[in-house]
């Protein structure tokens, strides 16, 4: 959601406010908008749902965010996310001398 006008966002600008900024250039823009935003593999990192084409949003981003959400939610279960997707388990020496 938008929480002050475009213009007085200045030093750091939030992800949803850069995506405000390119919908700016098809209507107008206001306090209390909510912004709706897809991560793009292009700059500036982000565009507005309506104005994303399907071959530019970043998947591996998402897909990172989902590994990590998902590996939060099974190791409370005490099972491991990447033996589960078949990714190969990295071992330690600990392995060798403690099972």
């Amino acid at each position: 959601m938008i929480s002050k006008s475009l213009s007085e966002y200045d030093k750091t600008i939030p992800q949803h406010i850069r995506a405000a900024k390119l919908l700016e250039q098809t209507r107008e823009i206001k306090r209390g908008d909510i912004i709706s935003y897809v991560k793009t593999i292009n700059k500036p990192g982000v565009k507005p749902v309506e104005m994303a084409r399907p071959d530019e949003i970043d998947s591996a981003k998402y897909m990172e965010f989902m590994e990590s959400t998902l590996d939060q939610i099974t190791s409370s279960m005490d099972l491991d996310f990447d033996t589960m997707i078949g990714k190969p388990k990295q071992t330690g020496l600990d392995q060798f001398f403690w099972s």
